[in-house]
């Protein structure tokens, strides 16, 4: 059994340093690096540490809306100190990007990783360019947390439907309005009960029609300009929703 030192390729350089903790990353730099991994050989020690840097990438796609994924190829070496950041020098070159919703902070002390598979979901969803896949890994996401939730709370088994209605009930019992301000879109049908409401939008409407393509029944179809607009304006509703959860996963259902 060794220490080791593990580092990832990321897809992108990282907009932000990372400076203490387990997991970091460096401004400028293509990598995520994972220390202190205790394994027998590089290869238990890579297996070891992706599922840390992807827990973490989690993290800083939730907390911040820095969205990393990791790429080919990884490096690992024994660790030399607790302190080394990186297996080898790289040359930075420094590009500036706009269009970010929120400023990204330079450098942050630490992230603290609490692993979820929603937040993988949520990620997944971000990071993707086609509405469907955004959907489909938003939805797996609000059904991740919703799951967790009805346990919580003794609710047993349920329909689907009522999974997500009782989630949204627990996450948004003290902030309906929120739920209102972001459902006045196309195909929202409004009966007065805003958590039945948007439970069947997000599930009737879009889940199971994105899920399901038997020739009798409602559907979405890649490639249908229709289709795809609206599952497109379905997914302000979806991302509040599950940026909820997750804050509500954090603060209630994770140690």
């Amino acid at each position: 059994m060794g220490l080791f030192i593990v580092e990832f390729n990321l897809r992108a350089r990282s907009p932000v340093t990372v400076e203490n903790g387990d997991v970091i990353v460096d401004r400028g730099y293509p990598t995520v690096t994972v220390r202190n991994v205790e394994a027998d050989s590089t290869d238990d020690a890579a297996n070891k540490a992706r599922p840390k840097a992807n827990a973490f990438l989690d993290e800083l796609c939730q907390q911040y809306e820095i969205n990393l994924e990791i790429g080919n190829g990884w490096t690992v070496m024994l660790q030399d100190s607790p302190s080394t950041r990186h297996i080898k020098e790289y040359i930075l070159k420094m590009t500036i990007k706009g269009g970010h919703r929120k400023r990204i902070p330079r450098v942050l002390k630490e992230v603290e990783i609490k692993p979820s598979d929603a937040k993988t979901y949520y990620r997944k969803a971000v990071i993707s360019q086609d509405p469907f896949d955004k959907f489909r890994n938003l939805y797996l996401a609000i059904e991740n947390v919703a799951s967790k939730i009805v346990v919580a709370k003794g609710k047993g088994s349920c329909g689907e439907l009522d999974l997500v209605r009782i989630a949204l009930r627990e996450c948004f019992s003290s902030n309906k309005q929120l739920l209102k301000e972001h459902s006045h879109v196309y195909g929202f049908e409004n009966t007065g009960d805003i958590f039945l409401d948007v439970a069947t939008f997000l599930y009737k409407k879009n889940r199971v029609q994105l899920s399901h393509s038997k020739a009798s029944k409602n559907k979405k179809i890649p490639f249908n300009p229709d289709d795809e607009w609206e599952v497109q304006v379905s997914l302000v509703l979806a991302e509040i929703v599950a940026k909820s959860l997750l804050s509500y996963e954090d603060t209630h259902l994770l140690s």
